[in-house]
């Protein structure tokens, strides 16, 4: 029957609505809970104990961003109750999510998909697993959510929002936090600042607060923060990060080296290592090599990053198909044979610290457990681990924003900006590493309702305040 005039219909926005959808995204806490009780203190890889044993001896590197170090050493007393941490970031993830749902319903996405998409995100174990995890890449992925949700009121009112003080600076913020928490976050800076630009660039004025409230926070801690906990600046060298990409060029075509070329690589491993130890899927086989002396690198960054470069550009197909086949794992669900994939780390590694897991609740621990083993099958990693399923369908959401209502391309523009940095920099085949990228993805699918049904394609609402 058709719809006449006088037949009420269903009105998916407003305060209200995204109250309600706020309100009900607020249940993803239950099975988060569920997880961290049973897993308590939560996954800790050897990365993540060796992080927590130097912040217990009061050591601050810049080797994982020295913010994230500095965060959990207050948060869990010294390092000594990780436990803490792990919880407040389920807790964090949830509040996004719930603020994320709110802001969904006023770009026209009905307030039940929106309320569903942070619920049906926690139900995955793969991402229950990871946000309890003492990950840098937690943090990344809060800080994804909060950007989403931010640009989402971009979508909403347009330049306007910038005239509201409070959301330039949370917009700032969020965008200083994203530059600290990553070594390659500059991708991610300048992505959604191009977005932001292309929105508001008839005044620009009006972006004066965000963009000094981001270079105030990146300021205040590598400054005053990092001087205060005594943290070396110095980010892992450009020859060191990227390693890997010379030895693929190595590999497949040694004789384009020089004689000086190659000195360098023997300082640092015997030429048959850099061939042997190299796997385009996993950097780490290289670099955790016990020949492989980085120390050579660090000594000499400079002519190491020389080496990359003049790598790149003799060798720019050999490069790009690196890049290619370190990123596979974010577009192709299937690995393919002999592939190594990390998930999760099921015990907790032997430790100074005195930590062990020590569940909290049994039958929580028993149930995602089953779960685990379940979706943790080499047949059933496309669908549970691999963030190709849902890499794509978003991709195909963003062309549809594009063509039918380009105001949703700016909460897209986050998911773009942390896909892009993932493809520059992923050096191994982990869910961890697409774990933003994939949170994004679940946060955005409310959106297909607006993008298919042109909800959004109204003029921007102004001046409410965000």
């Amino acid at each position: 029957m058709s719809t006449t005039p006088d037949t009420p219909r269903r009105v998916w926005s407003g305060p209200s609505v995204a109250r309600r959808a706020s309100l009900v995204a607020l249940a993803a806490a239950v099975p988060l809970l569920v997880w961290w009780l049973g897993w308590f203190p939560g996954f800790l890889s050897p990365t993540s104990v060796e992080q927590l044993a130097a912040l217990d001896a009061g050591e601050f590197t810049n080797e994982i961003p020295a913010l994230h170090g500095i965060v959990v050493w207050a948060l869990s007393l010294g390092g000594s109750a990780p436990a803490i941490v792990t919880f407040l970031q389920a807790a964090a993830f949830v509040a996004l999510g719930s603020l994320a749902a709110g802001r969904l319903t006023r770009l026209g996405a009905p307030w039940p998909a929106a309320a569903a998409a942070p619920f049906l995100l926690a139900l995955v174990p793969a991402v229950a697993a990871t946000v309890i995890s003492l990950e840098v890449q937690v943090f990344q992925a809060l800080v994804a959510m909060w950007l989403f949700a931010e640009l989402a009121v971009l979508a909403v009112h347009g330049p306007s929002a910038f005239d509201d003080r409070g959301y330039s600076i949370r917009v700032g913020a969020a965008l200083g936090l994203a530059w600290l928490l990553d070594h390659g976050g500059v991708v991610v800076v300048a992505v959604v600042a191009g977005a932001v630009l292309w929105v508001a660039h008839r005044d620009l004025r009006r972006l004066a607060v965000a963009a000094g409230t981001a270079v105030g926070v990146f300021v205040f801690a590598q400054v005053i923060l990092y001087s205060a906990f005594g943290v070396e600046r110095e980010v892992p060298p450009l020859g060191l990060a990227y390693a890997p990409e010379v030895a693929a060029a190595y590999h497949h075509d040694p004789s384009s080296f020089g004689a000086g070329d190659l000195a360098l690589l023997e300082a640092v491993a015997p030429l048959d290592v850099w061939d042997d130890a190299y796997r385009c899927d996993d950097g780490a086989s290289l670099l955790g090599d016990r020949e492989f002396d980085d120390s050579m690198i660090r000594r000499a960054p400079g002519a190491y990053r020389g080496l990359v470069v003049r790598t790149a550009l003799s060798a720019p197909a050999t490069v790009v198909g690196h890049r290619a086949c370190a990123a596979r794992f974010l577009f192709v669900p299937s690995p393919r044979a002999g592939e190594r994939y990390q998930t999760y780390s099921y015990i907790v590694p032997p430790n100074t610290l005195g930590l062990t897991r020590d569940s909290l609740w049994k039958g929580g621990f028993n149930m995602t457990k089953a779960l685990l083993v379940r979706t943790d099958q080499p047949d059933k990693l496309w669908l549970w681990w691999r963030p190709g399923v849902m890499v794509w369908p978003t991709l195909a959401l963003t062309v549809l924003a594009a063509v039918r209502v380009r105001r949703l391309l700016w909460p897209m523009a986050v998911f773009g900006a942390f896909l892009a940095t993932a493809v520059l920099t992923v050096r191994t085949s982990s869910f961890r590493e697409a774990f933003a990228v994939c949170a994004l993805a679940g946060l955005s699918v409310p959106l297909w309702w607006p993008a298919l049904s042109g909800a959004a394609s109204s003029r921007p609402k102004s001046p409410a305040r965000p």
